[in-house]
């Protein structure tokens, strides 16, 4: 089973490159949550790297969309370009204008596949997109399946991913929170499971077959424990109050003061949402993200699509 952490596909100096880290002591009592304060870098003239993000998350969709088990491991430029065609062609493309925005959640759910290979050391184990049967489709269940292997404990953590990208960020957690109520209410979580037995996305029948074997008849064995990782993006007022003017160190750390002292609303929010959650012994990883705009993200994804 150790060998599954292995199966990531993110590079590290890809997530280096695009999105920092904010370190802070904010925590949430009654449940397993992780928050992770994570921002989109700044280009030196002080402007979120968004398109450099948008593009760096296209360069992954044939990790994100296909198989490795439907694929080569080493690509030639051919196969490399009818692949990305695959990849791109799975994608719903929805027309963007200056009125009309990209209204999909595509763009939030392979950033969220992204950050849990990159972050989680998690790696994605089914490829929903490619199980679509028509690209205008929306995926069903979460938005990813990933998995990793606890060597200390010999736990495989499943990761449900709930990807959700507004322009309030009060909305985006209720939403997220409820979605995963609602997919236990329904037990989505046993068709999810059977999912990873029957599409596992790698070659490694082993690997498979030892993962199959943790699940007893649709439910987590006993060594297996069921997390959730939220992806709650939002529009951030204080982009908009930034001294651009001021040197580029001054100018970052008064982002960074203003994002972790929001980041003490959001985790109140999230406090005041998880108190009335009754499953209490499901795990969250809750990854914040702060945006000057998420409609402008979703836009500049679908850009980097066409």
């Amino acid at each position: 089973m150790e060998y599954i952490n292995s199966f990531t596909s993110v590079d590290l100096s890809d997530y280096n490159d695009c999105l920092g880290v904010l370190e802070h002591e904010y925590s949430i009592d009654g449940v397993s949550a992780k928050i992770r304060m994570h921002y989109v870098k700044f280009d030196a003239n002080g402007c979120p790297m968004i398109k450099a993000l948008a593009n760096m998350l296209y360069s992954y969709i044939i990790d994100y969309c296909i198989s490795s088990k439907n694929r080569s491991d080493v690509l030639s430029a051919r196969q490399s370009a009818i692949l990305t065609k695959q990849a791109r062609d799975l994608f719903r493309h929805p027309k963007i204008s200056e009125n009309t925005h990209d209204r999909t959640g595509e763009a939030g759910e392979i950033l969220l596949y992204f950050l849990m290979e990159a972050v989680l050391n998690a790696p994605q184990v089914v490829s929903k997109m490619e199980l679509k049967t028509n690209h205008r489709d929306e995926v069903k269940g979460s938005d990813g399946i990933h998995a990793r292997y606890d060597p200390n404990s010999g736990i495989v953590d499943f990761f449900f991913g709930e990807s959700k990208l507004y322009t309030e960020s009060s909305s985006a957690i209720t939403d997220a929170i409820n979605s995963v109520e609602q997919f236990h209410d329904i037990s989505m979580y046993q068709h999810e499971f059977t999912m990873v037995t029957k599409h596992f996305k790698y070659a490694d029948e082993v690997t498979k077959n030892a993962i199959s074997s943790l699940i007893v008849h649709g439910e987590p064995g006993a060594n297996v424990r069921i997390n959730h990782a939220c992806l709650i993006g939002y529009d951030f007022k204080g982009f908009k109050e930034l001294p651009y003017g001021k040197g580029y160190d001054e100018f970052l750390q008064e982002f960074l003061d203003r994002f972790l002292k929001d980041g003490s609303r959001l985790t109140r929010l999230l406090q005041k949402r998880f108190d009335i959650f009754e499953r209490k012994s499901l795990c969250f990883e809750v990854f914040l993200i702060p945006f000057p705009s998420v409609d402008d993200f979703r836009n500049a994804f679908n850009v980097a699509l066409d």
